[in-house]
Order: C-alpha cells, then structure tokens, then sequence
C-alpha cells in the first residue's frame, strides 16, 4: 500500500500499486494493462479517479518481453533512471528459479509513456494501429460517459457513437466494473451501473448481451435438458448459443442428444428440420471446443507438475504458479504419486510427495490466520489443548475471533453435527474468557503523517 495524495481534494489516502506485471503469475495483468487500469486508483474521500504515473516493469515470459514503463518524472539524472530500471529487472529474476533467468531480462526495452508500452504489447500479438486507435476511442467514449452530468447527455453519447458501441466496449466497461467494485468505490460503481443499464435499453448490442444473461439467468433457475433445448430454439444468436452451452454442459449428454435428434425426425417442415440440425452441429462442436479446452488444461497441469520435478528451486517456481495450484492439480499431483508408486519408483513418489507437502503449504499461507486458528482448536482433543493453542495465538483472539466462533457454533448445530458444535461452544467459552481480560487499550490519536509525492495523473 501507497499512501497518495489526491490532486482534487488534496487529501492522502492508501492504495495498492504495482510495480512487476508477470502474465505467467496474473494472466489478468495483461487485460488491466490493455484497458489502462495498471496503477489506476480513485479517491475515497471525493471520488475522482486517474492513474498515478510509477514505473513497473511488464513481462510475458512466453513471448520472451520485458518492458519498463518509465515516465520522465521516474528519475532527474540518467544514472537514477538505470538504478530504477536496474531494480525492477532485480525483482522479476529474483522470483524467477534459475533455468528461467534468461538475458532479455537484464536489458528490457524502455518506454516513456503509457501508450507507447500498450502499442508494443498490442503489436506482439499481431494488433494493428487501427485497432489500437479503436480501443483508445472506447476507452475515452467511456470516460465522457462517467463524466456526464445527465441521463440526456448520456443519450447524447449513445447516439453520436454507435459504431464504437460493439462488445469490444461492452468487455471493456464490465472489465472496468469489476475493477471500481473490488477497490470498493461504490458511487462511481453506480454511475458505471446506470450507464452499463442505459447502453442494454438503448443498443443493439446491449440488448443481445441483456437477453444472453437472461437466458443464462433462466437456465440457471431450471436447469434441465429440456430448458436449454427451449432456449438453444428460443436464441437465433451463436455466441448466446454457445454460452448456454458452456454452462449447461453437463446437461448435454446422450438423452439430450436422443431428445434432439426426436425433435429433427418431427420437424413439421424441411426449414424448421433444417434449423434444429443446425443447432445440433452448433452444440456439438461447443461440446468438442470444452472438451478439447478442460485436455489442455490437464496437460498443462501435468507439465506444471514435470516442471516442479525437474527444477532446482520448486518452491520459488511454486510460489510464481500460486494461482494453477489448484484442485485439478493436486488431482494430477496425486494420480502421478501413485503411479509412481505402482510401478516401483519409490526416489520419484518421494519427489512427488515432497512437492505434494510444499504445496499444500503454500496453500496455507494463503489461508487468514483467524481461519488456521479455528480449525486448529476445532481439532484439538482435550479443553487444555484448545487452551494452549488459543494462548499460543493470543493476538489472533479478539471479538471477531468470537464471532467467527459462533458463526460456526451455529452452522454446525444447524448442520446436526453436534459433536463438532460441542467443540465450537468449549472453544468458544475459552477465547471468551481471554479476551474479557484482556486489559483495555487506551485509544491514541492517529497520528498525522505529511502527504506523500504521489498524485494521481492522466495519462
């Protein structure tokens, strides 16, 4: 966190910045870095918004980029600079296990300006000058819709700028969305909202979005084979086909394609035949597209797992691949320890075994320190023990510890698992009586720090 200081209202605030963009670590940094949200904060206090002009460095290890993002203010004299850019290339090689470490790293290209970065990412992969001026006309379309006073100035924008208003923008606007929603601004999220609502009345394009997340909504509410068949009928639309699909796609089995090919052979005339095949090839090429999509993802977590095998320093691999260690794969984790196993290879089971343990590890860093709390005295034994490790982790024992405690005490009545609600409630009668007395603290002033340098910027 950064403490900065509003150029509107000119009061400080925190807010998280980034300073390493790795794609392999956070496939969402190129997406935030495409639609101009890197570094981009809003003020709690007064709710103006831009983006605060720090360097950090962009790096796609797939395509072997490493781009420093450096504006002018970064630095006043050229050896400054180099110790900035020396820095972050620092941080990327330090996080990277050492067959990784390769030399583009240690001279990333460097960029004075935002969109002079953006255009070179955009040109790796293959993206035009006209599509790049595209983006920057839907990314400036949607700032004068944030910025208009009135629900007729916003018509206004609507009717003046049909031709941006394609799903491009509507992707870019819900990208948007969700980034205000987790920095927690809520008015500018409502304003967004009311725009986001106006373009679905009043668009093409927003009313077939709309409608898709209604047949979604309706699926969703019934979700039976013959529902999506009604809706795959009901939806002319290809992309809103294919997302019912996607969604449904445990309904699409044998008796759902029985029930189509039932419904061809009734057709009453050769166009409506004709019209349900057509649905039945669009289905079934969804169905190979995900089955294809969910292989790759399993040969990619095998190979995550071969790559952790193989390096010196699986841990620090481990730690850049964080967001892939998930359920999948410790299923494949585990179906390679026991083949390992099967086959007599007892050095590569005990290998697979120890990455089996760090990861699970790591995994539980990332576990709130109230929760490891929790389940530990929920699995203690005797009264002493819960004792002893609610004493061995006082500082985490406060009143909303207490109330996590009831919380569960609750859910596992509610649930009829007396047994473990039992252990809640002693739990829960201890951590009681160690917060009552626990001295009360006098409440100092907060103490007033000057503002810091950073301000929030256009770019």
């Amino acid at each position: 966190m950064v403490r900065i200081t509003c150029p509107n209202c000119r009061r400080p605030f925190a807010a998280p910045l980034e300073q390493v963009l790795d794609v392999e670590v956070d496939p969402s940094a190129k997406a935030r870095l495409l639609s101009g949200q890197v570094n981009f904060v809003v003020c709690p206090h007064c709710g103006a918004g831009g983006a605060v002009n720090l360097p950090f460095l962009y790096h796609d290890p797939s395509k072997e980029l490493a781009f420093v993002f450096l504006p002018m203010e970064a630095g006043q004299t050229d050896l400054e600079r180099q110790q900035v850019i020396g820095a972050l290339s620092k941080a990327v090689m330090n996080q990277l296990p050492p067959e990784q470490r390769k030399s583009y790293l240690l001279n990333p290209k460097v960029f004075f300006s935002y969109e002079s970065l953006v255009k070179a990412v955009l040109e790796a992969d293959g993206i035009t000058e006209e599509v790049l001026e595209a983006r920057r006309a839907r990314s400036e379309l949607l700032r004068k819709f944030l910025d208009a006073a009135s629900e007729e100035e916003r018509i206004a924008l609507i009717e003046e700028n049909e031709s941006l208003l394609d799903d491009d923008f509507f992707r870019v606007l819900s990208a948007t969305l969700m980034d205000l929603e987790a920095m927690g601004v809520q008015d500018v999220v409502q304003r967004l909202r009311e725009v986001q609502q106006l373009l679905f009345e009043r668009t093409a394009v927003g009313r077939r979005l709309a409608a898709r997340a209604e047949a979604l909504r309706a699926l969703s509410e019934q979700p039976t084979r013959e529902k999506l068949l009604e809706l795959l009928i009901e939806h002319e639309d290809r992309e809103t086909r294919e997302a019912l699909v996607t969604f449904g796609q445990p309904l699409v089995d044998y008796f759902f394609f029985q029930t189509l090919t039932q419904r061809i052979e009734e057709a009453g005339d050769e166009e409506e035949r004709k019209r349900l095949e057509t649905i039945r090839q669009q289905v079934m090429e969804v169905r190979q597209k995900l089955q294809d999509q969910a292989r790759q993802v399993v040969e990619s977590k095998v190979a995550l797992v071969r790559d952790l095998l193989a390096t010196e320093r699986p841990e620090l691999l481990a730690r850049r691949r964080l967001a892939d260690l998930d359920e999948l794969f410790f299923s494949v984790l585990g179906a390679e320890i026991e083949r390992a196993q099967r086959e007599g290879d007892r050095e590569t089971a005990s290998r697979l075994e120890g990455i089996w343990k760090l990861t699970m590890d790591l995994i539980r860093e990332q576990v709130p320190p109230q929760i490891v709390l929790l389940t530990a005295v929920l699995e203690a034994k005797e009264v002493e023990e819960v004792r002893q490790t609610l004493e061995d982790n006082r500082p985490l024992v406060d009143e909303s510890f207490l109330q996590l405690l009831e919380q569960v005490e609750q859910q596992l009545r509610e649930g009829g698992d007396e047994q473990a609600a039992e252990r809640a409630a002693i739990a829960l009668e201890v951590a009681r009586s160690m917060v009552e007395a626990k001295p009360k603290e006098e409440k100092k002033p907060p103490e007033k720090k000057p503002p810091s340098g950073l301000e929030i910027a256009r770019r």
